[in-house]
């Protein structure tokens, strides 16, 4: 008769047992990167939404500046100033609006 603890054995070949825990761990691993991915996909779609939206006018996919593009589209660099102009625009309407509240509420 075989013991019971033996029983995985074949031959005098050793048969390792997979680990539920490092397969389970490894699983929520996976799981969690395609969270991520998922995330990032989803971010990049609202910002390409927002750019479509707001800037209409294509960007140019490559960041060489020398290469021949259509006058309708924006190099990169063009369109890092533009995204900067619009930041700053906002900065200050922003800045702007928070001035305008501290003069119009009441000072203890």
């Amino acid at each position: 008769m075989v013991p019971c603890a033996f029983w995985f054995y074949r031959k005098g070949v050793d048969v390792p047992i997979p680990r539920f825990d490092k397969n389970l761990e490894e699983f929520y691993s996976i799981c969690d990167q395609i969270e991520l991915h998922l995330k990032t996909s989803i971010k990049c779609l609202s910002q390409a939404e927002s750019s479509n939206r707001y800037l209409h006018i294509p960007v140019a996919a490559s960041r060489n500046e020398n290469m021949a593009i259509n006058e309708n589209m924006l190099t990169y660099p063009q369109f890092l100033a533009t995204a900067s102009a619009q930041v700053s625009y906002a900065k200050e309407i922003h800045d702007t609006l928070v001035a305008a509240a501290q003069n119009i509420s009441p000072s203890d």
